[in-house]
């Protein structure tokens, strides 16, 4: 090697070196503005997935103790965020919608038990004449996410480029197939918080946008919160921006030690009363205290909005988030974050009286962490609440040494009586441990533990692709099959269930199921047109191609 690039080498380690000992060891901020601007600095961007561009507000005892903002609204014009810069707020709009159908029902136009029948009769029978105000409300309707649409074959790009009426939209989701009876289960649904939005039209006669200026801004005097038009979203709000680590010699010419690109973007109708109003930190402050001021809903109903059903979703609220708890065993709350493509929101009102609220144009990061950092420097308290006794999974041998699946049941038995509902351990965990065992020939535990995940967990069809192709990629591709087993028989009309079903089985020469899967693919496919039957269609090619040959 010539010298002069082992000088530059040695010199680049070094500096590396030095780089990481002062990052893993300066001390801890002591403020919350030292913490903010460390957020802000690549130094700790890794603990919140992303450099933080944004604004806080926080406030003890119904005083605000700190309010600053962070980063660009623009990063090609370098315009700066301010404290009064409006952000897309994503799903903390379903706290306003749930205010608006709770004040029709404090006007006796609507009941928490009427089906939606009443107000959509043109919706199948199967969702309207058994699904409730409530159920969609508390995410208990069976009504799926947006990867529900995907199902039937619209792309979610697709789903934001389009503009849809309300009447349009609430057919699109009519069409969707239900992941759960209505009300058995809890399932996050922003499609059920829709409903709710032409709902709203519907009772009203009134636009979403005009009934919350008349309901809910005005009466505030809220002075940069609704919800607007796209033009109004692309010109007035901070632009959304999403970040991706980068690492090899990239890392030299990147920012902050990634890539960070202008968020796509979405048709205002496709986000609607789920998830489209933007606010600043100031107008959201003045929202949480009205809330719980009963400015706008009587005690007594705001009672019933504030009470937790299954998982501990309220109508537009969380109680006691676990992933809060886990950090800090003794906090209580109630909060809602928010996430669009380049957008991060959350309120968090604690029981102490703490109120964070932090609104970003960054998308992905990590709030559980922001929140958590924030409320012990609001309250000068010591990072030593965490919960204890999540055993070290990193192989079998030491996952049997901190106690095994004895120990992490404890574990999950504690926070979900810390956080007052059942706290399942993560879908990773899952993943994780069932790895393990399998690693270990422990097939009876591993087995057990898969009975387990497809009984409780109501695992939806992108866990469960998610699942089998990690189990096929592994040393354990068998496994595989399982999931994606499962995955059709939930779904049987999912033509991507039934596809990737057929790659598996291509995968173990099993030329013969891999062809009719994939025949069930293409069949399904071409009753949506899918946007991947061509793909479908190439599979089921090569699968009979292999099995004559």
């Amino acid at each position: 090697m010539n010298k002069r690039v082992l000088k530059i080498s040695l010199v680049i380690i070094v500096a590396i070196l030095i780089w990481g000992a002062y990052t893993a060891f300066k001390p801890e901020p002591k403020a919350i503005g030292d913490l903010m601007e460390s957020y802000e600095d690549p130094g700790m961007k890794i603990k919140i997935r992303s450099p933080f561009s944004g604004s806080v507000l926080v406030a003890k005892k119904g005083e605000i103790i700190f309010k600053e903002a962070y980063g660009d609204s623009d990063r090609i014009n370098k315009i700066p965020n301010t404290i009064d810069t409006k952000y897309g707020i994503g799903s903390v709009t379903k706290q306003f919608t749930a205010m608006l159908i709770m004040q029709l029902v404090e006007e006796k136009k609507i009941k928490l038990q009427d089906t939606i029948c009443k107000f959509l009769p043109y919706l199948s029978k199967e969702k309207a004449n058994n699904i409730t105000i409530h159920q969609l409300l508390s995410h208990t309707s069976g009504l799926p996410h947006y990867n529900g649409l995907q199902v039937i074959g619209v792309s979610l790009k697709e789903f934001g480029n389009t503009n849809y009426t309300p009447k349009e939209l609430a057919k699109l989701i009519d069409r969707t197939h239900l992941v759960s009876n209505p009300g058995t289960e809890y399932y996050y649904s922003s499609l059920g918080y829709d409903i709710l939005g032409v709902i709203l039209e519907e009772v009203s006669h009134k636009s979403f946008a005009k009934l919350l200026d008349e309901k809910i801004i005005n009466p505030l005097k809220l002075k940069n919160t609704g919800f607007g038009t796209n033009a109004y979203v692309s010109k007035e709000l901070a632009k959304g921006y999403s970040y991706r680590e980068v690492y090899g010699w990239d890392w030299w010419t990147s920012e902050h030690g990634g890539e960070t690109t202008e968020a796509p973007f979405r048709d205002q109708s496709t986000a609607y009363a789920a998830g489209g109003m933007h606010s600043t930190v100031n107008d959201l402050y003045i929202w949480s205290e009205a809330v719980k001021s009963h400015k706008l809903l009587s005690p007594e109903l705001t009672k019933i909005m504030l009470t937790p059903n299954k998982q501990g979703h309220c109508y537009g609220w969380v109680r006691n988030w676990d992933d809060i708890l886990e950090k800090n065993i003794h906090v209580r709350l109630y909060g809602h974050g928010g996430a669009l493509a380049g957008n991060s929101a959350f309120i968090a009102l604690y029981d102490d009286e703490t109120t964070i609220i932090y609104l970003a144009n960054r998308s992905n990061l990590k709030a559980e962490e922001i929140l958590h950092q924030i409320h012990l420097r609001a309250n000068n308290l010591k990072d030593e609440f965490k919960l204890k006794g999540y055993p070290n999974r990193s192989s079998y041998s030491t996952f049997k040494e901190a106690g095994g699946m004895t120990t992490l049941q404890d574990y999950f038995n504690k926070l979900s009586e810390y956080s007052g509902y059942k706290v399942n351990p993560s879908n990773s965990t899952m993943r994780g441990v069932m790895k393990i065992h399998l690693e270990a020939g422990k097939i009876e535990v591993a087995d057990s533990l898969k009975t387990v995940f497809f009984q409780s967990y109501n695992p939806d069809e992108r866990t469960l692709n998610e699942f089998g192709y990690d189990f096929l990629n592994s040393d354990n591709p068998s496994y595989a099959l399982e999931f994606f087993k499962e995955n059709t028989i939930k779904y049987p009309d999912s033509s991507n269930a039934w596809d990737s079903l057929g790659e598996a089985y291509l995968t173990y020469k099993n030329y013969e199921r891999a062809v009719f899967c994939y025949k069930k693919a293409v069949a399904l496919g071409e009753k949506v047109n899918h946007k991947s039957l061509d793909v479908y269609r190439e599979n089921l090619k090569k699968a009979k191609q292999l099995f004559a040959g």
